[in-house]
C-alpha cells in the first residue's frame, strides 16, 4: 500500500514539474511569473489526505509491526522524494530560477548591508570605539612599521660587520 502511494506521489510530482516547465516556456507567461506554490503542493497534499482517510475508514487495528511498516514507508518516501528532487534540480529551469532568486537576494541585501555598516560605523564613532576598518588599517600600519624596523636592524648589522672588518674599534650593540 505504501509503495503504491509513494509511486503515485512521485508521478504527481513529475507531472507537476512537467507542467511547470511547460508553463515557463509558454508564450503567454512572462519569464518573471512564478508558479503558484499552492498548486505545486496540492497534488501531494490531496493524495496524502486521501490515503489517510482510507486508512482511518477501514477501521483495522494497527499491526504489531507498525514501526517496521512506518520505517519502510519513510524509506520509500525519502527515496521517491530524492528521485523527484534530483530530476527537478537537474533541469535548466531550476538553475535559472535559483540564479534569479540569488540575484534578487543579493540586489536586496546589498543596500541593506551598506546601510547597516554605515549605521554601525556612526554608532562606534559616537562611542569613541574604532571600527573594524580602522582596526584593520592600524594593524596594517603596525606591520609596515615592524618591516621597516627589521630592515633598519639588518642595515645596522651590515654596517657593524663592515666596521668590524675594517678594523675600527669594536662597539657592542645593545
Amino acid at each position: 500500500m505504501w509503495k503504491r502511494q509513494v509511486e503515485e506521489g512521485t508521478q504527481a510530482w513529475l507531472r507537476m514539474m512537467g507542467q511547470a516547465q511547460a508553463s515557463t516556456a509558454a508564450p503567454n507567461m512572462g519569464p518573471n511569473m512564478a508558479m503558484d506554490p499552492q498548486a505545486f503542493w496540492r497534488p501531494f497534499m490531496d493524495q496524502g489526505m486521501a490515503a489517510w482517510s482510507k486508512v482511518m475508514t477501514q477501521g483495522a487495528a494497527p499491526s504489531p509491526d507498525l514501526m517496521a511498516q512506518w520505517k519502510q514507508f519513510l524509506d520509500q518516501w525519502i527515496a521517491a522524494w530524492s528521485r523527484v528532487l534530483e530530476q527537478a534540480m537537474s533541469t535548466d529551469t531550476f538553475a535559472q530560477l535559483m540564479g534569479k532568486q540569488l540575484e534578487g537576494f543579493l540586489n536586496v541585501s546589498a543596500p541593506i548591508k551598506k546601510a547597516a555598516e554605515q549605521q554601525i560605523d556612526a554608532s562606534l564613532a559616537g562611542l569613541g570605539i574604532p571600527s573594524r576598518g580602522q582596526v584593520t588599517a592600524l594593524a596594517r600600519h603596525v606591520a609596515q612599521v615592524e618591516e621597516k624596523i627589521d630592515a633598519l636592524e639588518d642595515k645596522l648589522d651590515r654596517i657593524l660587520r663592515r666596521l668590524n672588518d675594517t678594523g675600527a674599534p669594536r662597539t657592542e650593540r645593545a
